[in-house]
């Protein structure tokens, strides 16, 4: 093969930009008539060479290509998606929409009996005949990405309403994905060519182009274990990404085989880089509304990575196209005369004065995730849990139970009791455990087989006390934590004990992290505790343990854990010394102590140190817990908030965080207290509603959140409406809302639209591929104050203009406000289209709609 002299720069247009240019058909008949498509793909050689050939594009006289694709869609059709074919735009699967009863009876189908695969098996058979050979893939499409298909944007509430449901779809979605992409490996022996050009082509590539739309929590837990379970039949795979990657990295570094990323604009590629090393081959894709709005000058500066300007549409300028290609023939020189090999391998020990950015740990059981990470609110490990022997697990569980209700969000269970086979007592507190909690586990022994029979028999993601920097102890332990998809605690320990400097701790916990990594074993799923010691045995070892946490949280950026209770040991008032030790110690980086849940004084430290540094959002967790147990804070003199003030503080953080059934009933109570309707959705629903918006905005919630706060607050509203006097129901004002004509993406229009009614707006929803002169009529119709219009593709730009036209040249022109959205969108170009606002998301879109009409 030879030698790239430069970054590789893929060059992709989308189909509109061959139809309005020369003409070539993207309709029913392409996919269906492998001559027809034949053909179609000399044309675009031909095209493309004419154009750029200068650069290496397209052919002059192209041979014929015998190639099968049929976008990503197969899936979708083959569970009886209806398919919508047009002339200028790849197909599109419209939602099935499955209810719960539909979606529960499901089962995988018999993928090649069904019509489409008929059809494009008869398509590979005339091609092989005629050519003696077939080219190209099938799209698999991503797991989630089918599966919303068949449910639609229900999917986003099962996550956190019906995870059950979720993951049996998704589970028959993953069986999919493995069978067809059997299939392209038996038929072509390839994968990839289907999705994208710059990956090796006989790659799996999982399109997970719905990925940005949740977050992080819930990629891990619903989404990660199904692409897994592809990447350990279809290995090596890849991941074709659309959009910022930075919030779901730590996710898909969990992903295993993984060799090919490709990552929507707006993603940080020096994390992306640092994140995966030389293994993992990096693509990183240039925004398509960029290349065609933006100057060649704009466009010039691209280096560093390898780059794809995917999804390029009619009307954007050959001028800007030359330019990306000329900035990667000379930005991008590979250069040749290197003298001494470098070293690839990526350095994890610490480097003075170097800070790694933080990581989030994510342990899970079979129905509920626990994060660990320091914008998160401390996470506490119970203390142990100690049977006496076998058959000793009814204390076990109540036990369990106790330390769960008193906050533990983790238990730490440790058998290690002499006389006993500890591998069966360990997997019988297990399985006790699991009977009457779903917090994860902390397998606590010291005793490799006694750790792989707590792992095997926890449903979840588990945690692994301990290892430490001895090496019999790395090579006993490390391999039963990879094999589990587990996260281990490393203590700073080694065969010369336990170093009293902190420096020294840094140094082992450097150690653990490199043959972690070795191993496989991701930098989040390792927690380090840099071990507490009796400050009665050793005036300075609280300082030292204080120094090691700072340390190791600036270097490593891994989580941190300590045994807090050790320090006081030997002094009298334990629970204040430890109390304040755990501020200290948080400060310090510490994010998931091992405690006593059930002490009062600590749980109180937690909520306070959590509420000072910025974790607990309006004090909402700490009034919460204090509104419930009035009588353990009534001795502090201070000026208490009427129990009907803390409960509508509780109102908003329920809604906040989309608890509907306790959003429902706090409702219900301050109703019942007479509290004014009107007064409760001023004062505290639409607050709450405006922090999640901002929550939104800073990317500390996404859609599935977003929603499921907004189903919570409608149905508090619901609650409300019926006893709000007719004439005094607030109405802000009335938007016709609607994507534009040629696009028929719907999920961020769906998004405004339940945003804006919970807002308090009347929203008239058109729909999608909504020609301009509908949005005219409906907006006259309805007496629109408003009208909202939704373009998520460059495509779409014609449609927005000529939309923004019809409007502002009717008789509605001086009255009805247009407001603009959308992925394609800018707010350059909304302007010059004579818009009257734009909106980079729907929390945006909410608050420009109240500043168009006044609204306070």
């Amino acid at each position: 093969m030879a030698e790239k002299a430069h970054i590789p720069l893929g060059v992709g247009f989308y189909p509109d930009w061959f139809n309005e240019n020369y003409g070539i058909s993207f309709d029913r008949k392409y996919y269906f008539d492998p001559e027809t498509r034949v053909e179609a793909r000399m044309e675009i050689e031909r095209s493309l060479h004419e154009r750029f050939g200068e650069f290496g594009l397209g052919s002059a006289n192209p041979e014929p290509k015998p190639l099968i694709t049929f976008g990503m869609v197969m899936l979708p059709a083959i569970f009886g998606c209806e398919i919508v074919f047009e002339d200028g735009a790849l197909p599109w699967a419209m939602p099935l929409n499955l209810s719960d009863e539909e979606i529960m009876k499901l089962e995988v189908p018999d993928i090649f009996n069904t019509s489409p695969m008929k059809e494009m098996i008869g398509q590979i058979d005339y091609l092989k005949e005629k050519y003696g050979r077939v080219v190209g893939d099938i799209n698999t499409t991503g797991v989630q990405n089918l599966a919303l298909k068949i449910r639609g944007d229900q999917l986003y509430y099962d996550f956190f309403e019906k995870p059950d449901l979720c993951h049996h779809l998704l589970r028959i979605c993953a069986e999919c994905v493995l069978r067809l992409f059997d299939f392209n490996r038996r038929t072509t022996g390839t994968g990839a060519m289907d999705v994208t050009p710059m990956a090796d082509p006989e790659l799996c590539i999982l399109p997970n182009c719905t990925a940005e739309q949740i977050s992080l929590q819930t990629y891990e837990e619903f989404i990660l274990p199904y692409d897994n379970q592809v990447a350990d039949t279809c290995k090596p795979i890849g991941i074709h990404h659309c959009g910022s990657v930075d919030e779901v990295l730590a996710g898909y570094a969990k992903v295993r085989h993984l060799r090919f990323l490709e990552i929507g604009f707006g993603s940080d590629v020096r994390k992306t880089r640092d994140t995966f090393g030389p293994e993992v081959a990096v693509n990183a894709r240039i925004s398509p509304v960029l290349m065609k709005n933006g100057t060649p000058e704009e466009v010039a500066p691209l280096s560093n990575f390898s780059i794809d300007t995917v999804g390029l549409t009619h009307g954007t300028p050959d001028e800007n196209v030359k330019a990306a290609l000329r900035t990667a023939a000379e930005y991008g020189k590979i250069p040749r005369d290197r003298g001494e090999k470098e070293e690839t391998k990526p350095r994890v020990f610490a480097v003075p004065g170097k800070k790694r950015p933080p990581v989030e740990t994510s342990l899970r059981s079979a129905s509920r995730t626990v994060t660990i990470g320091p914008d998160h609110p401390l996470v506490l490990i119970g203390e142990r849990i100690n049977p006496t022997g076998p058959g000793d697990l009814e204390r076990i569980r109540s036990e369990a139970l106790k330390q769960v209700e008193a906050g533990a969000d983790i238990l730490d269970v440790n058998v290690g009791v002499s006389g006993i086979d500890e591998a069966q007592v360990m997997a019988e507190a297990v399985r006790a455990i699991q009977e009457v909690t779903d917090a994860p586990l902390c397998i606590d022994s010291a005793l490799p087989e006694a750790i792989e029979a707590g792992l095997s028999a926890f449903e979840g993601k588990a945690l692994v006390n301990s290892v430490n920097g001895e090496e019999k102890k790395l090579r006993a332990v490390l391999p039963l934590v990879r094999e589990h998809g587990a996260a281990v605690i490393g203590l700073t320990m080694d065969d010369q004990g336990i170093p009293k400097k902190a420096e020294d701790r840094l140094r082992i916990a450097s150690r653990i992290l490199e043959r972690s990594l070795q191993e496989g074993i991701p930098r989040q799923d390792l927690i380090i505790d840099p071990l507490a010691m009796a400050v009665s045995a050793d005036f300075e070892s609280a300082r030292e343990t204080l120094e090691a946490l700072r340390l190791i949280r600036e270097e490593l950026g891994v989580n941190l854990t300590l045994g807090l209770s050790n320090v006081s040991f030997g002094l009298p008032r334990r629970s204040a010394i430890n109390a304040t030790f755990l501020a200290m110690a948080m400060m310090n980086g510490l994010t998931c102590p091992i405690v006593d849940p059930t002490s009062e004084e600590m749980r109180l430290a937690v909520l306070a140190a959590d509420m000072l540094l910025g974790r607990d959002r309006h004090c909402g967790r700490f009034l919460a817990v204090q509104a419930k147990e009035p009588e353990q804070v009534a001795a502090v003199p201070t000026e208490k908030e009427p129990d009907s003030e803390s409960a509508l503080l509780e109102l908003e953080e329920a809604v906040i965080h989309g608890n509907r059934q306790q959003a429902v009933e706090l409702t219900r109570l301050a109703l019942d207290g007479r509290m004014d309707p009107q007064a409760i959705i001023d004062r505290h629903l639409i607050p709450a509603l405006n922090a999640v918006g901002e929550r939104f905005e800073r990317k500390e919630i996404f859609i599935p959140e977003m929603m499921i706060a907004a189903r919570t607050m409608q149905a508090c509203l619901d609650l409300i409406k019926p006893l709000l006097e007719r004439e005094t129901e607030k109405v802000l004002g009335t938007m016709v809302i609607g994507t534009v004509f040629g696009d028929l993406h719907d999920i961020g229009k769906n998004l405004v639209k339940l945003l804006l009614k919970t807002s308090g707006f009347r929203v008239v929803d058109l729909g999608e591929n909504v020609p301009p002169q509908n949005f005219l009529e409906a907006a006259r119709e309805h007496e629109a104050d408003i009208v909202g219009l939704s373009s998520l593709l460059t495509t779409g730009d014609p449609h927005v203009r000529e939309t923004v036209r019809v409007l502002k040249e009717s008789d509605l022109g001086d009255r009805v406000k247009i407001i603009c959205g959308g992925a394609a969108m800018t707010g350059k170009f909304v302007q010059a289209c004579g818009a009257d606002a734009y909106a980079r998301d729907a929390a945006e879109g909410v608050k420009k709609s109240k500043e168009l009409l006044g609204v306070e």
